[in-house]
């Protein structure tokens, strides 16, 4: 199944380049601005111009792509062990963006730190079983690591 392709208008004024505008919607629904700068704008008109509206689409393609690339720096937090100095433990899945606001990374901080304080920092690690005549798991132990929540740590993601 295919996605739906967005619609393009550009509007502007033909003798001033700098004047045009594109707007991006979908079929039938109303188009919103697509922000760009002035040199952007200029560069779009001077496109839509001399070479056609499908080079300005794709100039304005190529611009939202690079934005889209930019915006996949994460960052999460994470605590030291208590045990190991050198080691520490983080969530992946409770993460925030680089460029979000403080109190968005303060409440991703704060999410994680109240869900290690339940289990008083106690983190399951990993587990060793014996396995009986049917295969089945028996004897199961499993190792936990404590998480010292007074030295947290940023981690930053980078997501590909």
């Amino acid at each position: 199944m295919r996605k739906t392709d967005y619609e393009y208008n550009i509007r502007g004024y033909r003798y001033a380049p700098e004047s045009f505008h594109i707007y991006k919607g979908l079929p039938g629904q109303k188009k919103t601005e697509v922000s760009l700068s002035d040199e952007q704008r200029y560069q779009i008109g001077y496109l839509y111009l001399t070479q056609g509206i499908k080079s300005a689409v794709g100039y304005v393609k190529h611009i939202e792509r690079e934005r889209e690339r930019k915006c996949r720096l994460y960052m999460t937090y994470g605590f030291m062990l208590g045990d190991e100095p050198r080691k520490y433990v983080y969530c992946a899945e409770m993460r925030c963006r680089e460029s979000d606001p403080l109190s968005v990374r303060l409440r991703t901080f704060r999410e994680f730190r109240d869900y290690l304080a339940q289990s008083g920092g106690r983190i399951e690690q990993g587990a060793e079983c014996e396995l009986d005549a049917h295969y089945r798991p028996v004897n199961i132990r499993k190792h936990y690591v404590t998480a010292d929540l007074s030295r947290p740590v940023v981690i930053r993601l980078r997501v590909e």
